[in-house]
């Protein structure tokens, strides 16, 4: 149900501009009133989705983060596994200049280099990347297969780095797209946000029944126009 009676479409459709009005046009059959509404809609969607977002990137770095302390801890390794070069392999110049901006801001003015601090700073698409084939064998079936400990295959790495990967590349675009105040009515968000919760409930059913029962976005796909 449109909101504003009051409000000169046509005006606020030439401000936004046609073109990036586009691909609300194409769904509305040309209707400048109705594509600003279902622009609306999108920004109130990608609002609610950005906030499930965020709870999922937080447990899902710590999730990671946990299983690589675990491991290196049973290692017997003196650093940090973000120091552990030997894990990212000679290929991965690009991740190790990643972790090592990512210290360098979580020590900037002289303080101490913290831990937490330095995966705070890790962002969502570091975490993605460590999701790539070519750490199955140093960081998968080694440690991040654990931190997914209530997939259906607990057991079996190979098959929990393919799922996760498949969902986390999905959703690190969604979020993305939502950064940049892109469309994404023409998504289907009900499938991104159940694999969002995927997602979670592999890593804690508890953490799923939070982001599930907090969640908005329900509610919002509901009431598209």
């Amino acid at each position: 149900m449109r909101q504003t009676s009051s409000v000169n479409y046509p005006t606020v459709a030439d401000r936004l501009t046609r073109e990036r009005l586009g691909s609300y046009f194409q769904v509305t059959d040309g209707s400048v009133a109705d594509a600003i509404d279902l622009y609306d809609w999108n920004i109130r969607a990608g609002a609610a989705l950005h906030e499930d977002l965020g709870r999922l990137e937080v447990l899902f770095r710590n999730a990671m983060d946990d299983a690589l302390v675990r491991h290196g801890l049973a290692q017997g390794w003196q650093n940090p596994w973000y120091r552990q070069e030997h894990l990212f392999g000679r290929q991965s110049s690009q991740t190790r200049a990643v972790i090592s901006d990512a210290r360098q801001r979580a020590t900037k003015r002289g303080q101490p280099e913290v831990h937490g601090k330095v995966i705070a700073e890790l962002g969502f698409g570091f975490w993605r990347f460590l999701c790539s084939p070519r750490y199955l064998t140093s960081l998968w079936v080694s440690a991040l297969g654990s931190a997914f400990a209530q997939h259906p295959l607990p057991n079996d790495p190979y098959r929990i780095r393919t799922d996760v990967e498949d969902r986390i590349q999905r959703l690190h675009f969604l979020r993305n797209r939502i950064a940049h105040h892109e469309p994404i009515h023409r998504r289907d968000l009900a499938r991104d946000h159940h694999q969002l919760l995927e997602v979670v409930g592999w890593i804690c059913s508890d953490s799923r029944s939070w982001v599930a029962a907090r969640s908005r976005t329900p509610a919002v796909l509901a009431s598209r126009p």
